[in-house]
C-alpha cells in the first residue's frame, strides 16, 4: 500500500464524514491501480454528494478498468448529465469519449 493511501486511510478513519479526505483516498487508490477500492470510495463520496461530477466520472473510469462496462456506462451517463447541468465542458467531453469507447453494448 502506498504512503498516500495509508495517509488518507488514516484521515478517513479519524474523520469518516469528511468527503474530501475520502475523495483523496479514492484518487490514491485509482492512481495505484486499485480500481475496485477506488470505485467503492468514490461511490461513498457520491452518497454524501450525489451531484459530485468528478466522483461520478472516476467511478465510470474505475469500472471500465475492472471490466464492468454496464456500471461504467451508468456512471459516465450520469457524469454527462451532471456536467451539462453544471456547465463543465471538459469532463463532459471526456465522459462522452469514454462512452464512445464502450460502444453500444
Amino acid at each position: 500500500m502506498g504512503d498516500r493511501i495509508a495517509s488518507f486511510k488514516e484521515k478517513v478513519e479519524k474523520n469518516p464524514n469528511q468527503v474530501f479526505f475520502r475523495y483523496s483516498l479514492a484518487q490514491a487508490y485509482f492512481e495505484e491501480g486499485a480500481f475496485e477500492q477506488a470505485s467503492a470510495e468514490f461511490r461513498k463520496c457520491l452518497e454524501a454528494r450525489p451531484d459530485w461530477m468528478m466522483a461520478s466520472l472516476f467511478v465510470g473510469k474505475a469500472e471500465m478498468e475492472t471490466g464492468n462496462s454496464q456500471l461504467a456506462r451508468e456512471f459516465l451517463e450520469k457524469t454527462v448529465a451532471l456536467a451539462e447541468e453544471q456547465a463543465h465542458e471538459d469532463p463532459m467531453m471526456e465522459a462522452k469519449q469514454l462512452l464512445d469507447s464502450l460502444g453500444s453494448g
